[in-house]
């Protein structure tokens, strides 16, 4: 009697489900990041990105459609891990004392946003997109920013501005982009009155629900006390259920967890929530992160706007060295530390700001923006973490020379 195996049929694909999606981009992004690594200039997550692109939609065609949705799920978990403790860095009571830094973030922001809208413009993009893509540039990547800050342990000067100016630069750009897209927005059978209703929901939401959050979080901080393991739960138990909470009022998650970051660091006067770092537990779903990112990115957009993605980095570059060299002898930077503080910027921030949420309600504005941004997301997620490790290394605030 022959032997059958009813449940598994070898001539059908192999389905893929969360867990086997789960531990195959672990195991591939650590040995890409591991390679990658082997070059000191070149952070890990480099390498995290190209198993991302080798294995989704540009490349094998792994990770992609259904798939790819369960992959966002964890790399939503892993961008508010990394921006919860990036916001953490934004300290009201310092940041007094470093007017100047709060000068340069202003300042670039309006820089970034004019020079790319310009140089777009003059390029031959529509002006309402060219305005967009001004906003969206304004973001630094924060999981860049914080990923490559933790592997090199790097403390300083240099750091700690290039952490606090990534929160309040995303602020700040996540903020203006919901104030702009009813004013540029190309989706014009939509009326007016919804989509500043829609502005105003997003903004106010967001807030309110972070405030809601930080009001549950404290008591039970309180209550468990300062140990450390318990606090590490009640935090990913906390960041996690905000996610859903925005997911499910279809709020911005990225603007959501800034707040809720900004608001525990700052009115925890009685220091009840401990400083954590999350370690091993977020390296999980780093991996995730940069190979979800990877894995959405399409070379084949780049070919087809490759200037006009030229065009938006110089003019982001530009506009981001202008403002920080224009403060630094007001923040006591020597020109060099300006220098790598320009060079540490770099990356935009991933997945611009967003992008799918504001497609909800802006569809044909978020598909036309779409490829220059996706296109810019592959020069700089490629180059940005390099260059941002290169900065902190020559800063000589890493330890590593």
């Amino acid at each position: 009697m022959p032997w059958t195996f009813p449940l598994f049929d070898p001539s059908q694909p192999l389905q893929w489900n969360a867990l086997l999606l789960f531990g195959s981009l672990l195991l591939l992004g650590l040995i890409g990041g591991h390679l990658v690594s082997k070059n000191p200039w070149i952070p890990r997550i480099t390498g995290y990105l190209l198993v991302g692109i080798v294995v989704g939609e540009s490349g094998l065609q792994w990770l992609s459609g259904d798939i790819l949705k369960v992959a966002h799920i964890f790399a939503d978990i892993a961008l508010a891990l990394v921006v919860y403790q990036l916001g953490r860095y934004v300290d009201v009571g310092w940041l007094r004392h470093e007017r100047w830094l709060l000068a340069t973030v202003v300042s670039g922001a309006a820089l970034c946003f004019a020079f790319v809208w310009m140089a777009l413009e003059l390029l031959g993009v529509a002006r309402p997109l060219a305005m967009l893509a001004g906003v969206f540039a304004i973001g630094t990547a924060p999981g860049v920013v914080m990923v490559v800050v933790r592997d090199l342990g790097a403390e300083g000067q240099v750091t700690r501005r290039l952490a606090a100016m990534t929160a309040l630069n995303n602020l700040v750009a996540l903020v203006s982009a919901y104030i702009m897209l009813p004013v540029v927005a190309t989706d014009v059978d939509i009326p007016l009155q919804t989509l500043l209703s829609s502005t105003v929901y997003s903004v106010f939401g967001s807030a309110l629900l972070a405030y809601l959050t930080y009001r549950l979080m404290m008591p039970l901080a309180r209550l468990l006390g300062r140990e450390r393991s318990r606090q590490f739960v009640l935090v990913i138990a906390i960041i996690t259920l905000t996610i859903g909470a925005a997911h499910a009022l279809r709020l911005p998650v990225l603007l959501t967890m800034l707040i809720f970051a900004i608001l525990s660091k700052n009115l925890d006067l009685q220091y009840d929530l401990m400083e954590l770092e999350f370690g091993v537990a977020s390296e999980l779903f780093i991996v995730m992160l940069f190979a979800t990112i990877g894995a959405s990115i399409g070379l084949a957009d780049i070919s087809t706007i490759g200037l006009s993605v030229a065009v938006l980095v110089g003019a982001r570059f530009a506009a981001m060295a202008c403002s920080i060299f224009a403060f630094a002898r007001p923040a006591r930077l020597k020109w060099r530390q300006a220098g790598l503080l320009t060079l540490g910027t770099l990356p935009m921030a991933e997945a611009s700001l967003g992008l799918a949420q504001i497609s909800a309600v802006y569809p044909q504005t978020a598909a036309a923006v779409a490829p220059l941004l996706a296109g810019t997301l592959i020069v700089l997620e490629l180059l940005g973490p390099i260059a941002t490790q290169f900065a902190l290394i020559k800063s000589g605030e890493s330890g590593r020379e």
